[in-house]
């Protein structure tokens, strides 16, 4: 059975190892970061676990990066992660749902992500939609800035497309 609960300190060499153990580099910084973020009520951290095992986890940040969000107040869900071997199981739809109750909490009506552009990306870009995620209609951007036309763009985690969704 799936659970979702904070991220907790001692956590963390265990979610290390399970990134590079299929050859993603997640260090120790970024969740001691999120952990600080998380005190300070900028963003919020959740672990997915089943039987006790990681497998994956989500953030949600107060105030987003990208500037429509910022200035509409969205919340943004990012770096939502399930170890691939546990996908397709509800681990990400738990996830989302669980940041999605935190917007709401926070008297949110509205919630954004952003997703990448390549394959890596096509589960999540999926499920998104199947979330009723909607695309925010500006478009792609690189490193959070709108992409500009016969410009060339590498294809990477940093090319993106914002989707938001409606809050009940």
């Amino acid at each position: 059975m799936l659970e979702v609960k904070p991220l907790e300190e001692n956590q963390i060499s265990t979610i290390v190892a399970a990134f590079t153990q299929i050859g993603w580099h997640k260090p120790s910084t970024l969740f001691l970061q999120y952990l600080q973020e998380q005190a300070n009520q900028q963003r919020f951290i959740w672990i997915v676990t089943e039987q006790n095992t990681f497998v994956g986890y989500v953030t949600l940040k107060r105030d987003s990066l990208y500037q429509p969000f910022r200035e509409k107040h969205i919340p943004e869900i990012s770096d939502l992660n399930v170890l691939p071997y546990h996908r397709k199981k509800g681990a990400g739809t738990l996830l989302l749902e669980t940041a999605e109750r935190q917007a709401a909490r926070w008297g949110n009506k509205m919630v954004g992500i952003a997703v990448g552009m390549n394959a890596d990306y096509g589960q999540a870009q999926r499920l998104y939609i199947k979330r009723h995620y909607v695309p925010d209609g500006r478009g792609l951007t690189y490193q959070y800035q709108q992409v500009i036309a016969g410009h060339p763009y590498p294809v990477d985690d940093d090319l993106t497309l914002w989707f938001t969704k409606q809050l009940k």
